[in-house]
């Protein structure tokens, strides 16, 4: 059964008042027509609700860094990554984070704060050798630093970890209840 609706506008060349614009939105729409009986209620799935807005965001990300070298994959329904290269995260022997990494940040720190369920499970950062050492730790802490002064709750945050893999690296995924 299909809910048709006529609406009648009125001329190109006359203007529409705003009160008839509002009144068209205001219209009830054909979901609220009752389901015939018999008919069973839709089945709603919690974790594709949870994780729906995941795959919002990763693809919100996804679109602002195509064709950079940042990756953003979802390798599971709970949780995505997103990863940058170490050349553009610091300066060798430095944790200061370069603009590059900055304008990566300021998109997950804008991301969060469209969804406050989201958290970041996993912030590493590497050091400047194969080796996790005391100068990724001071770059992971200052990626965090970054992210809670673009405005992301430390409540969204996970602890900032070294790491031997040569790229920045942010675990997203979602609070549990």
């Amino acid at each position: 059964m299909r809910c048709q609706r006529t609406v009648v506008l009125p001329k190109l060349s006359e203007r529409l008042p705003l009160w008839w614009l509002l009144a068209l939105l205001a219209l009830p729409g054909c979901s609220s027509m009752p389901a015939p009986e018999g008919t069973p209620a839709p089945a709603v799935a919690a974790p594709a609700a949870r994780t729906s807005g995941l795959v919002v965001e990763r693809r919100w990300l996804q679109s602002w860094f195509e064709g950079t070298p940042v990756r953003i994959e979802q390798r599971n329904e709970d949780w995505f990554t997103v990863e940058v290269p170490r050349e553009f995260c610091f300066d060798a022997g430095r944790a200061t984070v370069k603009p590059a990494l900055a304008a990566v940040l300021d998109k997950v720190a804008l991301s969060l704060q469209r969804k406050p369920a989201a958290r970041v499970e996993v912030l590493a950062a590497p050091g400047d050798a194969t080796t996790a050492s005391p100068l990724a730790q001071q770059r992971a802490d200052n990626v965090r630093k970054h992210l809670i002064a673009r405005g992301v709750s430390s409540r969204q945050l996970g602890p900032p970890t070294a790491t031997s893999v040569p790229a920045v690296q942010l675990r997203i995924g979602v609070a549990e209840p």
